[in-house]
């Protein structure tokens, strides 16, 4: 069975339902390569109002290259300058080798790891606690 490559808001409506106030979710499927690394660019526009804390889920993310390393670093970067907490959950043994390998791996008050959704959730409930990090400059 064959993965289509994309970035979607995680839209099943029990998981929605289970955000904490604050949270905004979106999964990518398929690698992560570097036509659909390009479309994180544009994540963090959608919303009216930015969110305490962005998890990108990545449990369907069997390849990352170095394109898509560069496209995770900007959006770490840029959710850093708007003071928002990146979770990336789920991260596959591939992704997880190359993202250690080009020393982007979780950076306290940059990136945050976790090994699934669960974990995940429970890290968003902790941060959206905390007090909200100043936007960089």
């Amino acid at each position: 069975m064959e993965v289509s490559s994309g970035v979607d808001q995680a839209g099943d409506d029990e998981q929605r339902a289970r955000l904490p106030k604050g949270v905004e979710v979106y999964q990518i499927s398929g690698p992560l390569f570097f036509g659909t690394a390009n479309r994180l660019d544009n994540l963090l526009d959608q919303f009216r109002a930015p969110p305490k804390v962005f998890i990108l889920r990545m449990r369907l993310v069997p390849v990352l290259d170095a394109s898509g390393v560069h496209a995770l670093k900007k959006l770490a970067d840029r959710c850093q300058r708007k003071g928002i907490a990146l979770v990336i959950s789920g991260l596959q043994e591939q992704p997880n080798r190359v993202l250690a390998r080009m020393q982007t791996h979780a950076d306290p008050g940059h990136m945050h790891l976790a090994p699934d959704f669960e974990h995940a959730l429970k890290l968003a409930e902790r941060l959206t606690r905390l007090p909200a990090p100043a936007p960089a400059q």
